[in-house]
């Protein structure tokens, strides 16, 4: 029997509603806010659906806002980031928020990305997040074209620079071809965890919250603890990243390696 009381359904409050951009935010009762920004979703025409939030919200403790972009631009909407960043100022300074995260999958993971450069957050989890959408940085992207095609200007071309300390990025990919040549262009750094998740294509996050690993791991990330975030990733049958290559490079040898015969004077 469970004994758990009725999930509370959060009563989100728009901030911002002005074609491309859409900025919803539900009342939490700590100082800690999660922004959550969306992926490219399924449908062209509609926008696309909140992702992450009942997860950010933990229970209402948290407070949650939702930043959804129907022209999918990957940020490079012209004044697109500065809109976001004075709903989220003017936010932070009516609740009195002392903790700002944000949090994305694909498009949204990248968008969570680019605030982390522009805003002092305390930690971004990125799901799958991609290097790039541009053409001439990555010519071999073929997903998502009819709104890349879209996007006139590019400030956000690329993510060369990470978010900085004190920002803490927690990122997760598979490892599938579409999945690698954009996780290899990321750098390293002391304030990035980089898991990469064996056998997984872009969209495992689907199978991490059908196992009910999904909330574990948000909730390892938001909350700061990466030993239990460390765990929940190893049963998902995820590792981090260098321990990934050092396995890619181990196989790659002993596939290449030249078989040696045994010398004629053991044999028979």
């Amino acid at each position: 029997m469970n004994k758990a009381g009725p999930i509370k359904r959060l009563e989100f409050t728009t901030l911002h509603d002005a074609h491309p951009l859409r900025i919803e935010a539900a009342a939490g009762s700590s100082r800690r806010l999660v922004v959550s920004f969306t992926s490219v979703g399924t449908e062209r025409n509609k926008w696309p659906p909140r992702e992450f939030v009942g997860m950010a919200s933990q229970g209402g403790n948290n407070h949650v806002m939702c930043v959804s972009d129907i022209s999918r631009c990957w940020m490079n909407n012209d004044g697109m980031d500065g809109k976001i960043e004075t709903a989220i100022s003017d936010y932070v300074l009516d609740h009195g928020i002392t903790s700002i995260m944000t949090i994305g999958t694909s498009m949204g993971a990248y968008n969570a990305l680019v605030l982390g450069r522009k805003f002092p957050v305390d930690r971004v989890i990125a799901f799958t997040p991609q290097y790039s959408v541009h053409p001439d940085v990555m010519p071999e992207e073929d997903r998502w074209q009819w709104f890349i095609k879209q996007i006139k200007d590019w400030p956000h071309k690329e993510m060369k620079k990470l978010p900085r300390r004190p920002a803490k990025i927690f990122m997760f990919h598979g490892d599938t071809p579409d999945e690698q040549r954009h996780w290899k262009r990321f750098g390293e750094a002391d304030n990035l965890t980089h898991y990469i998740f064996c056998g997984a294509n872009h969209n495992f996050i689907r199978n991490l919250k059908k196992d009910q690993k999904l909330n574990q791991i948000v909730r390892a990330a938001i909350n700061n603890r990466p030993g239990r975030l460390s765990k929940v990733v190893r049963r998902a049958a995820g590792v981090r990243r260098h321990e990934y290559e050092d396995w890619m490079a181990a196989n790659s040898f002993f596939a290449t390696r030249r078989k040696r015969s045994r010398p004629a004077a053991l044999s028979g």
